[in-house]
């Protein structure tokens, strides 16, 4: 028994000292000690497990105000590799990622049945890493585990008839599978990535045809259940969620293109997928005095929204993320930041998104990492693939 007992504090302080690295690496033994709050030993000893496993490296030396440099310590990113699964209508983007969250490879397998069979999505997700380890030279124990984006279409509304151990049967790899919403894995990859890195507290806030935010603090993303479909104007528009005056009615592109019909010369509006009509009625925003006032009213209503989420949850930064939340930020940003001081109580600063490129993708990879810093040390050593 206390040997087991010894075993569990162990793997907790390599779990602390994964964690920081992961957050904040490279760092010294005595900035671990400050992070963590363990004690120098402790962190030692965790150290000379972890480096011995194979999973953190030394990673440089750093000056230390006249004394010996400090020798710089981080995750190895060759340790293993991890799959990063985003779903886009009926396909599956697979992405081969090392443990520094750098693509290796990308390929897709078209899904004829959509994520509802899962029979199906094992299968094409199977031929998919094959043909990833293959391109890359991987062997398949190199892998750590397969993370997956649930798309935010799906989640509210849709359900999905498979979980984590079912996938894990079918595909017979051998290795664990995280399924996480997209919001909380957009909010995972800015906290490592983008505009959320280096605070302890931030609120992501994805805003594509609905709205969707998610608070990640050290580490970890909880989505902000239902914050879509608070209210923002009492008896204001119908949302299709049944109620009136909620967020995404006002904040959501599938809300702002129905209220840009009611503009003058809304035929132009009216060509194009969503995101072609959205960001027409942006750019007409400089020419045309009613789209400007709509928009600039959505400025308004994000700022309201947002500073709400920032009285009420108190993040160090917010971050806008999506498409919609790109296209409306990249001109009125300064409008929804003036709306967020007015509402919020306590002082945050927002921000745009700086991983929208694969953000899915890429925050799939990092699940299978969180997931290995929390074992530490408990799995036994990845077999680099030659």
């Amino acid at each position: 028994m206390r040997g087991e007992g010894t075993r569990v504090v162990r793997r907790g302080n390599e779990s602390f000292v994964l964690s920081a690295l992961y957050l904040d690496g490279p760092l010294s033994r005595k900035e671990l000690s400050a992070a963590t709050g363990l004690s120098p030993s402790a962190v030692s000893q965790s150290i000379t497990g972890l480096v011995q496993n194979g999973l953190v490296r030394e990673a440089g030396k750093a000056d230390s105000n006249g004394g010996r440099p400090r020798t710089l310590l981080d995750i190895n990113p060759t340790f293993g590799y991890t799959v990063g699964v985003a779903i886009t209508g009926r396909a599956l983007r697979i992405g081969l990622f090392d443990l520094s969250c750098r693509r290796i490879q990308v390929v897709k397998r078209a899904l004829s049945a959509g994520v509802q069979d899962i029979d199906e999505v094992a299968r094409e997700l199977g031929i998919g890493i094959r043909h990833l380890l293959s391109l890359s030279g991987v062997h398949d124990s190199a892998l750590t585990g397969i993370g997956i984006g649930l798309p935010s279409s799906a989640s509210p509304h849709q359900a999905i008839p498979w979980t984590s151990r079912k996938l894990e049967s079918l595909l017979g790899l051998g290795i664990p599978v995280f399924i996480e919403r997209e919001v909380n894995i957009r909010a995972l990859v800015e906290s490592r990535l983008g505009a959320a890195r280096g605070v302890g507290r931030a609120v992501v806030v994805q805003i594509g045809l609905g709205v969707e935010a998610s608070l990640v603090a050290d580490g970890t993303a909880k989505r902000i259940r239902d914050w879509g479909h608070t209210t923002i104007d009492y008896g204001g528009r119908s949302c299709h969620c049944g109620a009136r005056g909620c967020v995404e009615a006002y904040v959501g592109a599938s809300g702002i293109l129905q209220r840009s019909l009611e503009l003058p010369g809304r035929e132009a509006l009216l060509e194009g997928n969503d995101f072609e009509r959205l960001r027409t009625l942006v750019g007409s925003t400089e020419h045309c005095a009613a789209a400007h006032a709509l928009v600039r009213e959505t400025a308004g209503y994000i700022g309201a929204a947002v500073g709400n989420l920032i009285a009420l949850l108190a993040p160090a930064r917010l971050v806008i993320s999506g498409w919609a939340g790109q296209l409306l930020g990249s001109r009125f940003l300064p409008e929804i930041r003036d709306a967020a001081t007015r509402h919020g109580l306590s002082p945050a600063a927002v921000l745009l998104g700086r991983v929208e490129v694969d953000a899915t993708l890429t925050g799939a990879a990092v699940l299978p990492v969180l997931g290995l810093i929390k074992r530490g040390t408990a799995l036994p050593r990845a077999v680099a693939g030659l």
